[in-house]
């Protein structure tokens, strides 16, 4: 037996001092509200209610069963009311790590309204490029720029972010300009760690150059 649950049907008929009445507000049939309030006096031991065609009376252990029962049924009410306002509005630290530039260009400006629709929650950012360990450091999310090794982990697609080749007029005008892809192994390049060579696409055509 639910002790709690036929406990919270026990306060509110004892509040409404009728079956029919409680019946309604808790939108079950009478004779199953009767049943069930029946088979807690059994599982007690002891009648909690008197009852006459006419009405409904606490029995002493009535009395004493509804003061103890009362602040436990409002306690779990309040339980559940807290919880359901904690999922329906998220609150709590949420841990980030991500690239710097991916938080300047896209993540600043959504900053303002997403503090605004959830004030609750409390953002920790990481900006960094570097591999965290999302099982060893307390990350919620973490946003990445290449490819990610294998892994148990579950990870989205963000978007696609085309990369081109840039140059300064100044290192062009000392340097000249490479003419084809292969000219470039004769020029100074920034590259990402990890890069070891540059794919470059020309219509169908895709050449591979070694940094």
């Amino acid at each position: 037996m639910d002790y709690l649950s036929e406990m919270a049907l026990f306060v509110e008929v004892a509040n409404a001092m009728s079956f029919s009445r409680a019946a309604a507000k808790l939108a079950m049939p009478q004779s199953t509200l009767s049943r069930r309030i029946s088979a807690l006096e059994r599982a007690l031991g002891v009648p909690l209610l008197h009852r006459t065609t006419r009405k409904i009376e606490l029995t002493e252990s009535g009395r004493r069963y509804l003061q103890r029962a009362v602040p436990l049924v409002e306690e779990a009410r309040l339980v559940h009311a807290e919880l359901h306002g904690q999922y329906a509005l998220p609150g709590g630290v949420l841990r980030l790590s991500l690239p710097v530039d991916f938080a300047y260009e896209f993540l600043a400006p959504l900053l303002p309204p997403f503090a605004t629709q959830f004030p609750d929650i409390e953002l920790e950012m990481d900006v960094t490029p570097r591999r965290v360990d999302l099982i060893a450091e307390p990350f919620d999310l973490v946003v990445r720029a290449g490819k990610l090794p294998d892994s148990g982990l579950v990870a989205h697609l963000l978007m696609r972010v085309p990369r081109c080749l840039y140059a300064a007029p100044g290192y062009l005008a000392a340097q000249g300009a490479p003419q084809t892809p292969a000219e470039l192994a004769a020029h100074r390049c920034l590259r990402f760690q990890e890069v070891t060579q540059w794919q470059l696409f020309a219509g169908e055509t895709t050449t591979e150059v070694a940094i």
